[in-house]
Parts: structure tokens; C-alpha cells; sequence
């Protein structure tokens, strides 16, 4: 089985030789590494074309990361996809390990990656705490969502991303991985490695503080329209299934915090209204969907709902003191964030 390693880049020269190198180095012994380059403005093509003939290597106008998706998978040949973001790496065994689980009917092999720091050290810490595979079908129709690693975490049937892409590029210049992720569960089954086969890089750009002070609200509205956008695209699909909901997807804890951010610090936007178009009343909603959480006990519950009024209707100082320990309370990333 040919596994194909698709590497999405822009401006990322300064980590791009370490996932480069870590796609070449897999144990597997049929991997084919494709590079693609979005309009760089670096030296990443310099850097990129050392590599010769040992990686296939697409130049093309800066399009977002939804085009690149859709250049790398154009060239590629293999049964198994793993997309990697260029400022991440594979450990060796990674494909080998997800070609070994893969069987007919499986549209996704997921693995966990643990964090390291922008400048590559271990945080002792790995995402997602939970995944999800026979369980991801019935959260995605209920939640839109389900636990599942970021891009680099996945390993995707050819088969089914022939049925999900090519992306919409506009539309999914940021966060592409979210469409093959969300969409998965409905074209298949998922299976799960439980170990740590890549590695995940936080940037200092994801701060909860960044997110609430320096970007917000444009920052907050940002992050609330992945969340809309990946809700719209599970809607269709089921739609387009024969099997159309009778009622809103739910939020999941991870989207409630951001959608209760939103609602205390999005200041004057037209954006609100996509959160009340989900309930009447947001907070009776938001509350109602931590409860409806089936992967967490009471008290998790009730400590989310507790931090959601405080944030909403405390005095300011206090909301946001608590606002800022949101990734934290839910574990950076979160499945979906891309």
C-alpha cells in the first residue's frame, strides 16, 4: 500500500526541512512525499528544491491552504493521505502504523500528536486527550464534531477524499483540514491508534490572551465561523444523505466556550446573530448543550457551566481573568480547530 504525504507550506521555511525530512524517513516502505508551496515568499522553494527528485514539488500562487490541499491531492498516488503541515512533523512509524490498521470500509486512520513549543521542545502533552471512532457517527449528527487530532494526525482514504474535495478555495483558505475530518464519520468507518505518532507546534499566535486582546473581537468572530462553517458543512451532507435534521446541531464544550467569548467580548458585530439563530436564548442553549455531552461526568459539567455564567455576568476584570484559562479548561487544540 502506498501511503502519500502531502505537505502544505507557506512562509514556513524555518521548519519546513524538519517535516520534509520527517515524511522521507518513514519505515514504510512505500511513501511518496508531495510539497506544496502557496506563494512563499522565503526561501522555501530555494530550500525545497535541494531535495531533487526525493519529494514532488508544486510552486503555485498563494491560495490558501484549501487550494494547496487541492494541488497535493491532484498528484498523489497513494491509497492512504496524510496531510502534514509544514510547521509539524511525522514520527517514522507513522504511515506504517496507520497502513497496517487500514481495511476496506475505513475512510480515516487517526493518531495522537503530542505538543511541542514554537521552537520544537516536548510540553509533556499530547492531542486529543479522547478519540473518537465508533462513537464519531453518532456525535457528528448530534454535534457537528467529534474527537479527532488536527490535520497531521490523520491518515485519509483516497477513496473517500475523491468524494469530499477538491475544496472550496475561497472558502477554506484556513482551517481545510476541518473538511475531510468532520466529514469522515459519514463516509466510513474510523479507527484510532492510541500513541504518539507525530508532533503538533504551538505557536505563541494561539494564546487565549492574543486570542481575547490583541485580535479581539475580529479574532473571536474568526474563530466562531469555523465553528459555523464545519456545523454547515454536516448539515449538507446528511442533507445530501437522505437523512436531514430535525434540529440544530448542538455545541460541544470546546464551541461553547468560544461561542460564550463571543457573546462577552465580541463587542458590536452582525456576527451575533449566527449564535442566536441556534437557540432564542444562547445561554439556556449553551448550557444545555454541555449537559447533552455524553464524554464527560457531572462535575466536568458543572465546572464548564459554572465558568460560562461567571464569564457572562461577572464584573469584567473577573470574566476575563477566566476568559484567558479557556484552552487550558479544554485542551489546546481542540478537535476541529485546525
Amino acid at each position: 500500500m502506498r501511503v502519500s504525504v502531502i505537505i502544505n507550506t507557506y512562509n514556513y521555511e524555518r521548519f519546513l526541512a524538519i517535516a520534509v525530512d520527517s515524511a522521507l524517513r518513514q519505515t514504510h516502505p512505500d511513501v511518496e512525499v508531495i510539497v506544496v508551496d502557496d506563494g512563499s515568499l522565503d526561501g522555501s522553494v530555494a530550500l525545497l528544491k535541494r531535495y531533487g527528485a526525493a519529494i514532488t514539488l508544486v510552486v503555485k500562487n498563494n491560495g490558501g491552504q484549501g487550494s494547496a490541499y487541492n494541488a497535493g491531492f491532484e498528484r498523489a498516488s497513494g491509497e492512504l493521505v496524510i496531510f502534514l503541515d509544514a510547521d509539524d512533523w511525522l514520527y517514522p512509524a507513522a504511515a506504517a502504523e496507520a497502513a497496517a490498521v487500514w481495511r476496506v470500509g475505513v475512510v480515516k486512520v487517526q493518531f495522537r500528536l503530542g505538543l511541542v513549543d514554537e521552537s520544537g521542545a516536548p510540553l509533556g502533552r499530547y492531542v486529543p486527550r479522547s478519540m473518537h471512532d465508533h462513537k464519531a457517527l453518532s456525535l457528528v449528527q448530534r454535534f457537528g464534531c467529534y474527537g479527532s487530532p488536527p490535520g497531521s494526525g490523520n491518515a485519509f482514504a483516497a477513496g473517500f477524499l475523491k468524494k469530499v474535495l477538491p475544496l472550496e478555495a475561497d472558502r477554506w483558505r484556513t482551517a481545510a483540514d476541518t473538511v475531510p475530518i468532520v466529514l469522515a464519520p459519514l463516509y466510513g468507518d474510523i479507527v484510532s491508534i492510541p500513541k504518539i505518532l507525530g508532533a503538533y507546534r504551538l505557536h505563541r499566535r494561539m494564546s487565549a490572551e492574543d486570542l481575547l486582546f490583541n485580535n479581539a473581537p475580529e479574532g473571536l468572530w474568526q474563530e466562531f465561523a469555523r465553528i459555523e462553517d464545519s456545523k454547515e458543512l454536516v448539515v449538507t451532507a446528511l442533507s445530501h444523505q437522505g437523512t436531514p435534521l430535525s434540529r440544530p446541531l448542538l455545541l460541544a464544550p470546546w464551541e461553547c466556550r468560544i461561542a460564550t467569548l463571543c457573546a462577552r467580548f465580541g463587542g458590536k458585530s452582525p456576527a451575533p446573530e449566527a449564535l442566536r439563530a441556534r437557540s432564542r436564548h444562547l445561554f439556556r442553549f449553551t448550557l444545555h448543550s454541555i449537559w447533552q455531552w455524553p464524554e464527560w461526568g457531572w462535575m466536568h459539567k458543572l465546572l464548564l457551566s459554572c465558568w460560562t455564567v461567571v464569564v457572562l455576568y461577572a464584573p469584567n476584570g473577573l470574566a476575563r481573568r477566566l476568559a484567558v484559562k479557556h484552552r487550558q479548561l479544554s485542551g489546546v487544540p481542540e478537535p476541529g480547530a485546525g
